[in-house]
Parts: structure tokens; C-alpha cells; sequence
């Protein structure tokens, strides 16, 4: 999922996520989470998230290879706001494959509006909007009651310096999956639940098998699952994992000539064809 800062990313990542049973890898939440828990990475992360300047690529290559190892998905994943740079695209494509890229399109302007009237739970991670999607009550999470804020990189000022950032370093991206036939454009403007219905169109039209899915009722959200311990002396008495389920997506670099992650799934391959999950 390509986008500018506030194009609403993380909330429609999320939302497909919850239809198709997606890992959602939020790069933004995972340098946040980093940065407060102090790891080392993490507080690298956050000299440069302070100032708005995009974190360097070997921090944010390794949060997030950090993150789909320690996390399991059984149909495949989708990236919220990764990568940010054509380097970072190539070097992604070393450990996985994606199948599909949708950049949504906002108006600058907009952005910042959006961004500035943006407040997050302290506590949950939930976010509401002071003018389009205000909590029930002022300054208080609706989810679990925790105080809401304006986070520091949602200022007025960090974000016209972000969406700069975007425009001199991000935008080549958006031209390089688009030279390799993997982009859909997806028009921002309207409400979350008109931007969804966009978003589901452009996956419907690569894969009509999941018209059914797409538009049907939307499943009970599942929790993520931790990676599981390590075995002990006892035999196992779990059943073995079919098909494409039970394994962590991007675990690890892939062989030479071998499957990526991102294509496996129960969803996601070619209509009429079976077996095959490469797009």
C-alpha cells in the first residue's frame, strides 16, 4: 500500500487486512513500537522520525524482517508504508515477492488538514479525526478509554516536510512498480468507506475470484499469533500445517529461483490456474 503521509493508509491496510485475513505490517507502527520499547534499532529510529527525515534503510529493513519472523500469517501479508525508496524496494524483493501495489492519490493540501486533525489512543493505537471521525467523547478513546493526543510527526510543520520527503524520495517507487506492471492507482478522495470501495475494485479486477469475499460481510477480525515457542522433548500433537498456512512470511531470504512469500496464500493466485500462487 504506496501513498503521501495521511493518505489514509493505515486504515484501509487495515481493513483488507481484516477481509482477507492479511498480517498487516505497518512500518510506521513498528518504528513507533521500536522507538518506545529502546531497543537499538529503536532509538536510532527515533532521531530520525523527531525531525521527519525517513529512517535509513538497514533500521527499517531490519524492524521489519525482526517483525514477520516473531509473527504468523496463514494467507500472506500487506506493507503499510513500506517501501519508501526504489533501494528499499529491491532489497525487499530479496526475501519476498508482492503481488499487488495500490497507491492511493490525496491532494497535498488535503494531507495536511487531515494530519493535523489526526489524534491517537495512547494506550490502543486507535485513531479518530477531530472533523471526520471525532470520539464520542472529546479526548477520550472510544475503544478503552485511554487519553488521545497529536502525535509529534502529525504537526503541521513535519508533515509539509514529510510530503516533500515523499515527493523527492518516494515517488520513484510508485514509477518503478508501475514499470514492472505491478501498480494500481487508487483515487483517495471521500470517505474511509468510499476509499475501501475503490481499493476493493482494483483487487476484484486483478483477482475476480475474490468478488465473493470482497464485497461479502466483513469476517470477525482474528487476533495475531505469536511465533510459537520452541519445541520441547515431547512429540508434537499438533496436525501439520497444510498448504501455505503456519509459516511466518518473510522468515528468511528466499532460494535462488524459489517461491516468495507474499504469493502464498488461499486467496491470491491466478484465476484458472491451479496450484500456482505466482502472480
Amino acid at each position: 500500500m504506496l501513498g503521501p503521509p495521511s493518505a489514509g493508509k493505515g486504515t484501509q491496510a487495515s481493513l483488507l487486512s481484516q477481509r482477507f485475513d492479511l498480517l498487516h505490517l505497518a512500518t510506521g507502527d513498528i518504528l513507533r513500537e521500536a522507538a518506545a520499547a529502546g531497543s537499538s534499532l529503536g532509538k536510532k529510529a527515533k532521531k530520525f522520525m523527531d525531525t521527519g527525515a525517513l529512517v535509513p534503510d538497514a533500521i527499517v529493513i531490519g524492524l521489519l524482517e525482526g517483525k514477520m519472523k516473531s509473527t504468523q500469517s496463514q494467507t500472506g501479508f500487506i506493507l503499510d508504508g513500506f517501501p519508501r525508496n526504489v533501494e528499499q524496494a529491491k532489497q525487499l524483493e530479496e526475501f519476498t515477492d508482492l503481488d499487488l501495489v495500490l497507491c492511493i492519490e490525496v491532494d497535498f493540501n488535503r494531507l495536511v488538514e487531515r494530519a493535523t486533525g489526526r489524534r491517537s489512543c495512547k494506550n490502543c493505537g486507535a485513531i479518530y479525526h477531530v472533523m471526520h471521525n471525532p470520539p464520542k467523547q472529546l479526548g477520550i478513546c472510544d475503544k478503552c478509554g485511554g487519553p488521545l493526543y497529536l502525535r509529534d510527526d502529525d504537526s503541521e510543520e513535519i508533515i509539509r516536510k514529510r510530503l516533500r520527503t515523499y515527493e523527492d524520495q518516494t515517488k520513484p517507487v510508485i514509477q518503478y512498480y508501475e514499470s514492472i506492471g505491478k501498480l494500481k492507482y487508487v483515487e483517495g478522495e471521500g470517505s474511509i468507506e468510499d476509499v475501501q470501495k475503490k481499493l476493493l475494485d482494483a483487487i476484484v479486477e486483478q483477482w475476480p475470484q475474490l468478488k465473493d469475499a470482497a464485497y461479502g460481510p466483513m469476517p470477525v477480525k482474528k487476533p495475531v499469533v505469536s511465533a510459537p515457542p520452541k519445541p520441547s522433548s515431547q512429540p508434537s500433537q499438533q496436525p501439520k500445517p497444510q498448504h501455505g498456512q503456519g509459516a511466518p512470511h518473510g522468515g528468511g531470504r528466499r532460494h535462488r529461483g524459489g517461491r516468495g512469500r507474499g504469493s502464498r496464500g488461499r486467496y491470491f493466485g491466478k484465476p484458472g490456474s491451479k496450484g500456482s500462487n505466482k502472480q
